[in-house]
């Protein structure tokens, strides 16, 4: 699995993403005609620029008309779905800008659809969005991570007049974000930068883990000395060898595993029923359980997780979306502590053995014990 890691502690905004994935190589003519071809006359432009953190990438977005009309998150949401794309690159656009427009609805106390977008709804900001989702399609990656975000004051002039530091709407998409305090006194993150954050990063560590693959530096037109890092992670490679590393001294072992987790309400118990059986069937999946409980709108429903590894993960949820039709899937990356455990046989059974606290254990499988006349024996549990 490849993951995007992005060292934040020097800032975040739409421009210097996108100018990142540059310097890893994503060429943006491409994606210039996209929206060319969509209606929204623009070009890009990247060059190399050296500053204080080394060689970095830059990029700015130019178009003709002098001035850009102001629009509606309707009129954004119909540019994105006028440009081709992948299903993923697509969904994952639409939930940044949704983001960002609660987020302006929220600063200025008005419905989403009477936002009015003023400079997050220039043409550089629509690229930056619609660019960095398909910049990491194009890269592969899978996952998103990110350092936590630097806390910074000071003031910026807006359409809206001068604004606190950082801008409502920004501020508004920090909560619940891991932050650390700085002396730093002009935007280090933008409200387009944390729309991206609160919509694309699904966790937040300290520092990139796994094996190295690329690492580019995007500056932006602030002219700060450091820019944002973006690592691009294998994490096939670290996982393996967490599976197969030495176990502790009781034998036990450590893995890291990811839950995906989905609400639903509107699945006949037959079309439950079947969703769960295959997919405790699949190769793809460790283990599912089912919560039952009530939902929106007061409905029978319950949680949905299945558990799997994470070079899995993509096979796992293509299978709880084709299964349940959910419209939305959380991710969460969990590590657990493991038994040791073989297959092996017991009374002439399939059986799972397992050692705890320096016993041997031996439990017969299930579809074993289907297959007999009685059902599940008392002697289930057994010293071997």
């Amino acid at each position: 699995m490849t993951t995007a890691y992005f060292d934040c502690r020097f800032g975040i905004s739409g421009d210097m993403c996108l100018a990142a994935c540059a310097q890893l190589g994503v060429d943006l003519a491409p994606l210039q005609n996209l929206f060319v071809a969509a209606g929204v006359p623009c070009v890009l432009r990247h060059w190399q620029e050296y500053r204080a953190a080394g060689a970095g990438g830059r990029v700015e977005v130019a178009w003709q008309a002098d001035e850009q009309p102001l629009r509606h998150p309707a009129d954004l949401r119909a540019l994105f779905e006028a440009i081709p794309c992948a299903p993923r690159v697509r969904e994952q656009a639409l939930r940044v800008l949704a983001a960002l427009t609660k987020a302006e609805a929220h600063a200025h106390g008005i419905a989403e659809e009477a936002v009015y977008f003023h400079e997050v709804g220039a043409i550089d900001t629509l690229v930056d969005i619609f660019g960095l989702c398909w910049a990491l399609d194009s890269l592969g990656v899978q996952r998103v991570l990110a350092s936590p975000l630097p806390l910074f004051s000071g003031t910026v002039q807006c359409a809206h007049g001068i604004l606190p530091l950082p801008a409502p709407a920004t501020a508004y998409l920090l909560h619940g974000k891991p932050v650390f305090a700085t002396d730093e006194h002009s935007e280090l993150i933008t409200p387009t930068g944390a729309a991206l954050v609160h919509a694309l990063v699904e966790g937040f560590e300290p520092a990139p883990t796994g094996r190295v693959r690329a690492m580019a530096t995007g500056y932006g037109a602030r002219p700060q000395p450091c820019g944002l890092r973006l690592w691009l992670m294998e994490s096939d490679a670290l996982c393996c060898a967490t599976r197969q590393a030495q176990p502790e001294q009781d034998g036990t072992f450590w893995e890291t595993v990811m839950q995906l987790e989905t609400n639903l309400d509107h699945l006949t118990g037959e079309e439950l029923g079947e969703a769960i059986s295959q997919l405790s069937a699949s190769d793809a999946v460790l283990d599912v359980l089912w919560l039952a409980g009530i939902t929106k709108k007061n409905r029978q429903g319950g949680v949905l997780r299945v558990l799997c590894h994470l070079q899995q993960c993509e096979a796992a949820e293509a299978a709880v979306f084709r299964l349940t039709h959910t419209l939305g899937i959380r991710r969460q990356t969990l590590t657990r502590h493991c038994l040791p455990r073989h297959a092996g046989q017991r009374e002439g059974l399939p059986a799972k053995c397992y050692s705890l606290e320096g016993q041997d254990y031996a439990r017969v499988e299930a579809e074993a014990l289907r297959a007999l006349p009685c059902s599940f024996p008392a002697w289930r549990f057994k010293h071997s």
